[in-house]
């Protein structure tokens, strides 16, 4: 999925998506300064709110710069494969996930854009508190999972034998999973495990909604999280970054396939 401006590859299947966040009064003594070790995860948006990037704390960084042996300060380097180029100082927005659970907007300029790398300068180390009325991006995912067990009417029933399904897409906010036997009923709150790497995630969802497709059958659940603290808001956020990567990888490899194959075709 193209992290800024890209509307056709996989990083950017996050294309039309706005963040929907308002802008709430600041706190106390002013405006809250750029506190850049408290930042677990960043989204860059356009400047009309629409989401364009998120990154978790092992793809970014805020490395010391010279411009004509002068130092340029607040500069965040994000790593990755693939990007596209980006035009020099476009307006951004960064958002900042800290430590605290609070979410600060800044404002910045796209500086330098690389295929593995790019640098934003944030333009004012003072941002602005956010309330959270956000919409979760989604990936498609083909993602293994297990269910151990279930709590219906109060009741917890644990199984012997886990039921084994498929995420077929995931976000921050919930999963929508396939279709299993047996069925499961709204609300029910299922006790759900899957793999971030290679780290096991114990995650509890609720079914809020039971979804059929267009000939009636069944399709799966829509589901939402109920137990995300900033620790695993941090796993997911990576599990999205690795789909959407492996996904920009494979969309990359189908270009050249397809470009090599025309080739072939106008050689004969």
């Amino acid at each position: 999925m193209p992290y800024l401006r890209c509307r056709s590859c996989c990083y950017a299947a996050i294309h039309s998506l706005r963040c929907g966040c308002a802008v709430i009064a600041a706190k106390k003594g002013g405006l809250p300064m750029l506190d850049k070790s408290g930042i677990e995860s960043v989204r860059i948006t356009a400047m009309d709110g629409t989401l364009l990037l998120e990154a978790d704390k092992e793809h970014f960084s805020f490395p010391k710069m010279f411009v004509n042996n002068m130092p340029v300060n607040n500069i965040i380097m994000i790593k990755g494969k693939g990007f596209p180029e980006y035009d020099a100082d476009s307006g951004v927005y960064l958002i900042a996930n800290m430590k605290s659970g609070d979410r600060i907007r800044y404002i910045g300029r796209i500086k330098m854009s690389l295929e593995n790398q790019l640098n934003i300068q944030i333009r004012d180390e003072y941002g602005t508190v956010m309330e959270e009325r956000r919409r979760y991006f989604k990936v498609k995912s083909e993602l293994k999972c297990i269910i151990s067990g279930c709590e219906r009417d109060g009741t917890l029933y644990e199984y012997d034998v886990p039921i084994r399904a498929v995420i077929k897409n995931v976000s921050i906010g919930g999963v929508f999973i396939e279709g299993t036997d047996p069925p499961f009923r709204k609300d029910d709150i299922l006790l759900l495990n899957f793999k971030v790497g290679n780290e096991l995630v114990g995650a509890v969802v609720k079914v809020l909604r039971l979804q059929l497709r267009a000939d009636g059958s069944f399709e799966g659940y829509g589901c939402e999280f109920t137990n995300v603290d900033k620790k695993m808001e941090g796993q997911l956020a990576k599990l999205v970054y690795d789909i959407q990567l492996q996904q920009r990888q494979e969309q990359l490899e189908r270009d050249f396939q397809r470009q090599e194959a025309q080739k072939r075709i106008k050689g004969h």
